[in-house]
């Protein structure tokens, strides 16, 4: 069975912009998530640059973005999903940190060409935005767009979601 590209980006998209609101709370929801916050924030702190420009790719509702953001860091938020930006900037706003967010972009990591070449000291693409890619070449396509937005030098943050993990922490949204 042929998978239709685009046919699943629609459907990502549809699942957020249903489950925005859940995606702001999932980090803080339950021991297991918050663990996953830790470590990810202690990994971050201890490999970023001091200071400069973040890409936090498929940033979501902004945790990551905000948490940057209160430690000086300027801060670029990408995401796929309209409702997603527009919650992600009430919740940057009410964190008092929206100098540091200097564009909110809608786009996907496929696609990072509104960038030039090495403008990031930093990317991030952290949980699911190359999870949804179900294509080996659109994956590809990503992790190339993620290298070449970086610095050279510039460290680039991935991580995934498992499968047994996505139908551990999967919840059912209501109708």
């Amino acid at each position: 069975m042929e998978i239709d590209d685009k046919r699943i980006g629609e459907m990502v998209k549809e699942w957020f912009k249903k489950t925005a609101h859940g995606e702001w709370r999932r980090l803080r929801q339950d021991p297991y998530h918050k663990i996953e916050f830790i470590v990810t924030m202690h990994f971050l702190e201890e490999y970023l640059p001091k200071h400069g420009l973040v890409l936090d790719a498929g940033a979501g509702p902004g945790r990551y973005t905000i948490e940057l953001a209160k430690r000086g860091y300027d801060v670029v938020l990408l995401d796929l999903v309209p409702e997603m930006l527009e919650l992600a900037k009430k919740k940057v706003r009410r964190a008092g940190v929206l100098r540091k967010v200097k564009q909110f972009v809608q786009g996907s990591v496929e696609d990072l060409s509104m960038f030039p070449n090495e403008r990031f000291d930093a990317v991030l693409c952290l949980g699911g935005p190359l999870c949804h890619l179900l294509n080996a070449k659109q994956r590809e396509k990503a992790a190339e767009e993620l290298v070449r937005v970086a610095k050279k030098e510039a460290p680039i943050f991935v991580s995934v979601i498992s499968r047994i993990g996505l139908l551990k922490s999967i919840r059912r949204v209501p109708a």
